[in-house]
């Protein structure tokens, strides 16, 4: 598996008058964290990109436990849980300031070449770097 945790503070254009973060923030939330992970992991979304390879999103699930309010730090937590082949997925955990768990979900990308826009399985320098988290 692998795991990787970035913190954020809530900016006050993410939320609503009563000063709770809008929903349709998460998913934004969700993005840093997967970009976070790939630049921890040596392959940032820009090198993705100039190797040829996009990886839109196909799948998206919300979850919403507590309230994230403005100005809170969050701790998003991204998490690859299987090694990915076709198309990846992440799963994702945010946290508040006290550690309560306020929001889950989880995403799936699928790998395209970026020339013909058709799907292809994992490319070989990114299962490279994953295989030794998942026992290759």
């Amino acid at each position: 598996m692998v795991r990787n945790e970035t913190k954020v503070r809530v900016r006050y254009g993410e939320t609503d008058r009563m000063g709770i973060v809008n929903n349709a923030v998460y998913p934004s939330y969700y993005e840093i964290g997967r970009t976070m992970m790939f630049r921890e992991l040596g392959f940032p979304y820009k090198q993705m990109e100039e190797e040829g390879i996009l990886i839109p999103l196909s799948d998206l699930y919300v979850k919403f436990h507590v309230p994230a309010y403005y100005d809170d730090e969050l701790t998003i937590v991204t998490m690859l849980k299987q090694m990915p082949a076709a198309r990846i997925r992440f799963d994702y955990e945010i946290y508040n300031n006290s550690g309560l768990l306020i929001n889950s979900g989880y995403s799936v990308q699928a790998f395209i070449n970026a020339e013909t826009n058709r799907p292809v399985r994992i490319p070989d320098f990114i299962k490279q770097i994953l295989e030794p988290y998942f026992g290759g």
